[in-house]
């Protein structure tokens, strides 16, 4: 595989987990604000969901990385 190979490969991957992660956002936005009449208030509701929805994503990650830097240092990582 050559260099150009796997950019091309990089670049569609960084393209296809843009677009679903904004329709994950936008179904996150539209199911959150349905239950409200007003259309603003629909969107203002789904916002804060999808950005709660992002925030837990984040800290789970966050703590994924902690724990396996945690394991690294006490030795529990073989080469």
């Amino acid at each position: 595989m050559h260099i150009a190979d796997g950019n091309a490969l990089f670049n569609m991957l960084q393209q296809y987990s843009g677009s679903i992660g904004t329709a994950a956002m936008s179904v996150i936005i539209a199911i959150a604000g349905s239950p409200y009449q007003r259309q603003s208030k629909q969107v203002v509701m789904g916002s804060q969901a999808a950005f709660i929805v992002l925030f837990v994503f984040t800290l789970l990650i966050f703590a994924c990385v902690l724990r396996l830097i945690k394991r690294d240092k006490q030795g529990l990582v073989k080469n």
